[in-house]
């Protein structure tokens, strides 16, 4: 059981509990069901929002599944936290499972509880009937907070499940099979190609030929369509190279052209690895820690989206295991877990992901977050944010 946990979620205005109740579902990008949801609060803003199945909280080793959590909370250091149970059974039924959550917490730390059903909402420490009736206030008032109202003026969009939320839906058969040809055709070039390094050259060059595709740098949006279905089919070759891979993960970290290029040629390993040692503490040493460029980011996951949705599945472990770290760079707990769950599902034995499997699970933040930077984790202030 790995929780989905966000440590850098869309900033938002607070102003009450209910703006609150009506964020989350922003936050984690669907509408929770039957699940527990942990918000954290640390000196006015919500630090950390995580998100655990009721049904996963059932099995026997559902509290050993929790240790990333309490991890995670421990690191946040909440002044409070609001527990939110997501049911539409009597949340009386399922204390046993929402304590397992509450147990993630010091002992000192102030808890909020909330039942949240699919058409009501209560606070359950509220005993004043004028201001928490029994059966609740109606859910579809949260979309008439500030935050519910200036979601929707902003376009932002709530998924109806973490499934469809996160779901990269195929294209059509005709772009795959054009997609396939590719692949192969430039699979095979790779094998009959004597300077392997030339080929990785390339590779590297038709990634970088791929961001530019869906978008130049400044200026203009993100347009995922224009990748092309031969284009995704080569990219999805490329990253099967490891080596390609790792260069591809290090253009996307700012001021590390030089060390992709390292990675790449191979020619001293002892450079390669101390290159690629200094890009990879730029994203989780706190001391050095750096952002992802927000349009990078953007250029990139529509490129590793779109690969996945060209290419067989058999080719989408290494994609998907590059659109978890990059969500996980990002902040978005719950889509990295999703991501690379899927990824090894095609691959258990994929290394990088099991490595941000590990990092995800463990509820580790990036660097940046960690160290506080600016427009980092977000929460509530007077003016506030969440997260």
């Amino acid at each position: 059981m790995t929780p989905l946990t966000s440590t850098a979620p869309a900033p938002v205005t607070l102003r009450s509990p209910q703006d609150l109740l009506a964020a989350l579902p922003y936050q984690l990008g669907f509408r929770p069901a039957e699940s527990v949801v942990l918000a954290c609060v640390a000196d006015r803003r919500l630090v950390l929002v995580a998100r655990v199945g009721l049904d996963d909280l059932g099995g026997p080793d559902a509290a050993d599944g929790l240790t990333g959590l309490r991890r995670a909370v421990r690191h946040a250091d909440p002044d409070w936290c609001a527990l939110v149970v997501y049911t539409d059974l009597d949340p009386a039924t399922v204390d046993a499972r929402t304590d397992l959550v509450r147990d993630v917490l010091d002992p000192a730390t102030r808890v909020e509880e909330w039942h949240v059903s699919s058409t009501r909402y209560r606070g359950l420490g509220c005993t004043d009937p004028g201001c928490c009736p029994l059966d609740g206030h109606p859910v579809a008032a949260l979309d008439s907070t500030v935050v519910g109202a200036s979601q929707v003026l902003a376009g932002r969009a709530v998924a109806a499940s973490a499934r469809a939320a996160f779901e990269i839906p195929p294209v059509d058969r005709t772009a795959r099979d054009l997609a396939a040809r590719a692949a192969r055709r430039w699979e095979k070039a790779g094998r009959a190609d004597d300077d392997r390094a030339a080929w990785r050259r390339e590779a590297l060059a038709t990634w970088r030929r791929a961001l530019r595709a869906v978008g130049p740098d400044h200026g203009a949006d993100v347009a995922p369509d224009r990748l092309g279905a031969a284009l995704a089919g080569r990219v999805a070759a490329a990253l099967a190279d490891r080596q390609v891979r790792d260069a591809a993960l290090l253009t996307l970290v700012p001021g590390h052209d030089a060390s992709a290029r390292r990675t790449l040629e191979h020619d001293d390993p002892a450079a390669v690895e101390e290159a690629t040692a200094r890009a990879m503490a730029a994203v989780t040493d706190p001391a050095v820690a750096v952002r992802p460029d927000p349009r990078t980011a953007a250029r990139a996951r529509a490129v590793l989206e779109q690969t996945v949705a060209h290419v067989p599945r058999r080719r989408q472990a290494a994609p998907l295991t590059v659109l978890a770290f990059l969500a996980w760079w990002e902040g978005d707990g719950p889509r990295a877990a999703h991501r690379v769950t899927a990824a090894l599902a095609v691959d258990p034995g994929y290394r990088l992901a099991r490595l941000v499997e590990s990092v995800v699970g463990a509820g580790l933040p990036p660097g940046w977050v960690r160290a506080g930077r600016p427009g980092g984790a977000a929460g509530p202030t007077p003016d506030g944010q969440v997260g």
